[in-house]
């Protein structure tokens, strides 16, 4: 069993290493979608460009000048292009899927994607590798200069844990009223925050968050479908469609979005959130 002084050694180090290798993987994932644009790569490229963001401003206060706000700035770009384009995939797949053929709507959507992955090779291109490559490591080693033993860093994370699961817990009972559209889209945002705080915690702590993390991705997958039939109802809007298309994908979209809200009631239920912090 270690002891509290062994337990809190060191903090800073591995935190430094869990940024340095979600940066290591973010560059790979980057060369990839240039290679090939395909869905795996993109959605994987934008999940790593957001948990890099977290971790980064997770860590913000133990990081000195411009530093953490230059490598969001340049992150939050590469985030908000990827978003569209797999917004786009998403539809393509979803409306694809649907019994009533929409053909109207799978002719136009193929020449939509190719203009945001167009889009998004604007952003990829030019991206300052090497500019953030110098931040990211400065970042690793400031974090590593931390003090071994100093209390202020593992006060802070136990602070920011509850913070984040406050947030979830306020916003999840109103949560559950149909009409609250953007309370739902408030609480996929705050639970994706507290998952990617867990995330990382596990990983510099070494401690197993697992159970809580799965819970925590049934909630955030059933709130991503709703958000993504809003999503998906607005890029239609964009779209000339027959009114009988339009009537169709608009039918759909109300059938599983009440479907999708029924079934993050029921599991609301079952399994409600419960707080958990470990150093």
């Amino acid at each position: 069993m270690r002891t509290e002084s062994a337990h809190t050694a060191g903090l800073g180090e591995r935190a430094g290493i869990v940024l340095f290798s979600q940066w290591t993987e973010f560059c790979g994932l980057r060369e990839r979608v240039l290679r090939n644009g395909d869905i795996d790569p993109i959605h994987d490229l934008r999940v790593a460009s957001r948990r890099m963001r977290a971790t980064v401003g997770l860590f913000a206060p133990f990081i000195a000048g411009k530093t953490v706000k230059r490598i969001s700035k340049g992150l939050r770009r590469v985030t908000r292009e990827l978003g569209h384009l797999r917004n786009i995939d998403e539809a393509i797949i979803y409306i694809g899927a649907l019994p009533a053929p929409l053909p109207a709507l799978n002719r136009l959507l193929p020449s939509v994607r190719e203009r945001e992955m167009r889009a998004v090779t604007d952003v990829l291109k030019p991206f300052p590798r090497q500019e953030m490559d110098r931040m990211i490591r400065k970042a690793v080693a400031e974090l590593a200069g931390i003090p071994h033993g100093d209390q202020a860093l593992p006060v802070y994370l136990s602070e920011m844990s509850i913070q984040r699961y406050q947030a979830v817990h306020d916003l999840l009972l109103p949560a559950t009223v149909p009409e609250n559209v953007e309370i739902r889209h408030r609480l996929r945002i705050a639970i994706k925050k507290w998952r990617y705080l867990l995330e990382t915690l596990g990983q510099v702590c070494q401690y197993d968050y697992s159970a809580t993390l799965w819970t925590l991705k049934e909630y955030q997958t059933l709130l991503g479908s709703l958000n993504d039939m809003v999503e998906f109802a607005a890029l239609c809007g964009t779209l000339t469609l027959p009114p009988h298309e339009r009537e169709g994908i608009t039918a759909a979209l109300a059938r599983d979005s009440a479907a999708y809200l029924a079934r993050f009631i029921e599991t609301a239920a079952a399994r409600p959130l419960q707080y958990t912090f470990s150093l």
